[in-house]
């Protein structure tokens, strides 16, 4: 699961790059904010199946 959230994490840095430094045009920067939003639910679920992993162990 880490090394899948890293990677997420890593191509979520790379979109922000792209759109801050304007080196893409609108129609791409939508894209990839359209992206960025899918990876931030993507990273969201992930933290929480991790934070009730650690709660049942928590609770054994």
């Amino acid at each position: 699961m880490t090394e899948k959230y890293e990677s997420l994490m890593e191509e979520l840095k790379e979109i922000m790059r792209k759109i801050e430094d304007g080196s893409v045009g609108l129609d791409e920067s939508i894209a990839l904010y359209e992206r960025g939003s899918l990876l931030i639910r993507q990273c969201e679920r992930l933290l929480e199946e991790a934070e009730l992993r650690i709660t049942r162990l928590d609770q054994e």
